[in-house]
């Protein structure tokens, strides 16, 4: 008795618990307070299907919502006067509301809305539906607007109905002379241009039913009406039903009728791809509950949908299979399968797992009961089993102690069985603090709870030779006393694998830098406040491209590799930096204000220019931008960050001040690709001879440059061939004269030497035609190519020890002025302009 009385006492406790708790629970919801204005009046079908959307979809949302619903009842009348006095009457109706959202339906309510809004309701965002007449330029004009425009599809619907009545060759498109009803027709007469050519076509625009009963006779036989209408009168005048209309229409005109909206399904209309009030207005509500949640859906169509009438398909003769995937029929026969599929199913599933797990549990029992006697029989077995069991297996008493080992694991520890056994406890193989709070926690647990379910973990372990493995634990409390049963498998290669396949996702296989997925997990977790100033480095490769064209992708990679390791020698450890695109870099630096970043891009780019990589020489432009608080959107960081990046590679980008250019250059001058002085002799020589030919200020500096970069192609040959003082192979010699056009290639890749790129790309051509690369001759080699291959050619035969004139003619020097004149003298007119030969006589001799 005394026992009752304590139960139900304590009923009443949690009772009230659970009250108090649902009170606060209900107090806690937060109240949303929606308008919801349709165009047209309450019993028009259209809006009362949106209508049940609206609130079929808000009503399984958890917040209290309060709906206040007004109709426009623009069906009626819709002059200016009568939405001026709706106006005056929500100004003085809502004067004291406050509502979080307005949902509009069809057009006229959004128009009202466009005009009086600004005074009813201020900043209250708006969700609309149903909208035909949709212009982005009216929108684009107000504010806090989103929503659903209305596109019905009248081609599928078209395409639909040709296709259930093949040997139907005539289409009917009847519409209305309202607004909407013009607009609906000129969209048919768009959709019937993708229709073939024997189909037939005839379009009305009416205004009453019996207009309709005056050109209905005329209708041809096989054809297919598509009603287009929505707004039909009768006699007097008056708007006519949807559904009475289609009514009407099936008595009097014996043809299939095909719409585009659903409030015609079920009065009489075969069907289509039905534009759904119901579901429009569902869309609108979850777009409404995105934005009182802060979000903000983008406007977007509404999504249309095939259904049809059974008993119109029926009726007709058309079968169900013919119809398109997915659609909705309605008023189909009741078929208890049909209609109850799913239930059928689980009852028969249902059925046939219990009949397993009976069987199961039978044959269990069985092997159970055997099993039993089995253990019975012989203790000894058990022993042997235990002793010869493939995994690492030992028994562990409830101080801990290991009282039994197994070979196996005796072959894991690298301990004996003697060694272990009564004298060793689990605290003796454990490696690290983490796997011993593991197995102590399991060890009483299971004895505390007296749990004798398995329980696998995984932990660290030490063996005799101080070697770590880690083991996958498996322990299960033996039945009826304190000691458990612990088996250990050796994980360790599997862990490693593991190990490296976690490091591929996360790295870059070429740089071994981070990759971009995990640049952006690290800028997500660390975009927190203790992690503020968090700041970002944004990077990108100049010269890629450039030594991947033209030095191949080999020293393209190595270039990328060289980058790596000087943004990680500039870098902290704590950074992260990773290679997220091709050519792209990032670093992830926490805790790091715009003075710091600043001192780390400063070491990145002295380590860059210290570099002794070639022949280009690593350069990345960078930008940085710093996040000081968590409310700053990290993409706006990231977009400073890459701005500042964009606006640093465009200092220097079409200069010759470039750095890549300067690389360039430092490269053919101090690793031996041009003789000693070259450069200097040729600017000299070309300019004096530019002047002789009364060249311009312009074209005499452009002379200039060509003088300094005629030879940029010869940095891709092969510096044993470039160098070699005897004569060249024949593989190396078609080697050797791509120079040209590799000079032309990169001249072209930097905007301050295009000009001077096809004066690179023939500098080589002969007066007589034989030359390279393409074989130009006379004046149609240019001016400037002309001059710098005399002045190439006088200057390597004083100075180089070998020097290649033609296919034919090889020379080795040093030569003196006279022997190098005479050589060019006897090629003027040949290999030389017989002009400039003259020339370069008058400069070297004066």
């Amino acid at each position: 008795m005394k026992f009752k009385k304590i139960l139900t006492l304590v009923l009443i406790i949690l009772s009230l618990l659970l009250y108090t708790t649902t009170i606060i629970a209900y107090e806690d919801v937060d109240k949303v307070n929606l308008l919801i204005i349709h165009s047209y009046h309450q019993g028009f079908s259209w809006t009362d299907k949106i209508d049940n959307g609206l609130k079929e979809y808000l009503a399984q949302d958890s917040r209290e919502i309060d709906i206040h619903t007004e109709y426009l009842d623009t069906k009626l009348v819709a002059d200016e006067k009568h939405l001026n006095n709706i106006y005056n009457l929500f100004q003085y109706k809502f004067k004291n509301s406050n509502f979080d959202l307005i949902l509009a339906s069809d057009d006229n309510a959004l128009e009202f809305l466009f005009k009086y809004k600004k005074n009813l309701f201020p900043n209250i965002p708006v969700v609309f539906c149903g909208i035909n007449n949709f212009s982005i330029e009216k929108l684009n004009k107000q504010d806090m607007y989103t929503g659903l425009i209305e596109n019905i599809d009248i081609l599928s619907t078209i395409k639909v109905a040709l296709k259930l009545h093949p040997d139907f060759k005539n289409i009917i498109g009847v519409f209305d002379n309202t607004t909407t009803g013009k607009y609906n027709k000129q969209l048919f007469k768009k959709s019937i241009t993708f229709l073939s050519n024997d189909i037939n076509v005839l379009i009305y625009s009416i205004d009453g039913m019996d207009d309709l009963g005056d050109i209905s006779d005329s209708f041809p036989e096989k054809s297919i009406m598509f009603l287009g209408s929505t707004m039909l009168k009768d006699r007097s005048g008056n708007l006519i039903p949807n559904q009475r209309v289609i009514t009407l229409l099936t008595q009097d005109i014996d043809l299939p009728i095909y719409s585009f909206w659903d409030f015609f399904l079920g009065y009489g209309i075969v069907g289509g791809k039905l534009s759904s009030g119901y579901y429009q207005g569902k869309s609108a509500a979850k777009m409404s509950l995105e934005v009182i949640d802060g979000k903000r859906p983008e406007i977007k169509e509404s999504s249309n949908i095939f259904m049809f009438d059974y008993k119109q398909l029926k009726k007709l003769g058309v079968s169900l299979n013919n119809l398109p995937e997915d659609s909705i029929v309605i008023n189909k026969p009741f078929s208890f399968y049909t209609e109850y599929k799913t239930l059928v199913w689980l009852t028969v599933s249902w059925i046939i797992i219990m009949g397993l797990i009976i069987f199961i549990l039978i044959v269990n029992i069985i092997k159970r009961k055997s099993v039993e006697i089995k253990l019975k029989d012989s203790e000894s077995k058990y022993r042997i089993l235990f002793k010869n069991n493939g995994a690492a297996t030992c028994i562990v008493d409830k101080d801990r102690t290991i009282s039994l080992v197994n070979k196996e694991l005796e072959n894991l520890t690298g301990y004996s069985k003697e060694e272990i056994e009564a004298k060793m406890s689990w605290e003796d193989f454990i490696y690290d603090q983490e796997s011993l709070d593991k197995i102590l926690e399991q060890h009483y647990q299971k004895r505390e709870e007296n749990n004798s379910s398995p329980y696998k973990y995984e932990i660290n372990i030490v063996d005799k030779e101080g070697k770590i493995k880690t083991v996958l634990l498996q322990s299960k409390l033996i039945p009826g006393t304190e000691r458990s049963i612990v088996s250990l498998l050796d994980i360790t290669k599997r862990k490693a694998a593991e190990e490296k396949i976690k490091y591929i996702n996360y790295h870059d296989d070429l740089t071994g830098l981070y990759n971009r997925k995990f640049y952006e997990e690290e800028l997500k977790r660390l975009d927190t406040q203790r992690k503020m100033p968090l700041s970002i480095i944004i990077g990108d490769a100049n010269g890629l491209k450039l030594t991947n064209d033209i030095f191949g992708h080999e020293m393209g990679d190595q270039l990328l590799q060289e980058m790596a390791r000087l943004l990680k020698k500039s870098a902290r450890e704590e950074d992260i930096i990773s290679r997220w695109g091709g050519d792209e870099f990032g670093i992830i630096l926490p805790n790091t204000d715009r003075e710091d970043v600043a001192r780390i891009i400063k070491r990145i780019k002295d380590n860059l220019a210290n570099s002794d990589f070639g022949p280009i020489k690593p350069h990345i432009a960078l930008g940085s931008a710093t996040k000081f608080k968590v409310s700053q959107d990290i993409e706006e960081i990231f977009s400073q960050a890459e701005d500042q990046m964009y606006k640093d590679k465009s200092n220097s980008k079409d200069s010759l001040d470039n750095p890549l250019l300067k690389s360039l250059l430092e490269e053919l001058e101090n690793e031996n690709y041009e003789i000693e002085g070259h450069r200097d002799r040729t600017i000299r020589l070309s300019r004096q001879i530019g002047k002789k030919l009364d060249l311009t200020d312009r074209e005499i500096e452009r002379l200039t440059l060509l003088a300094k970069y005629h030879d940029v192609g010869k940095l891709a040959i092969k510096k044993e061939i470039i160098n070699k003082d005897s004569p060249l192979e024949q593989k190396e010699l078609e080697e050797f004269k791509q120079h040209p056009e590799i000079g032309y290639n990169i001249a072209k890749s930097f905007q301050a030497l295009r000009i001077i790129a096809d004066d690179i790309l023939y500098h080589h051509e002969n007066w007589d035609g034989s030359g390279y690369p393409e074989g130009l001759d006379g004046e149609d080699i240019p001016l400037l190519s002309r001059i710098m291959h005399v002045v190439d050619t006088y200057d390597a035969l004083t100075h180089r020890e070998y020097y290649i004139l033609s296919n034919n003619k090889t020379y080795y020097g040093p030569l003196s002025q006279v022997e190098a004149l005479e050589i060019i003298e006897d090629n003027a007119g040949k290999i030389f302009d017989s002009k400039i030969v003259t020339i370069l006589f008058e400069v070297v001799k004066s």
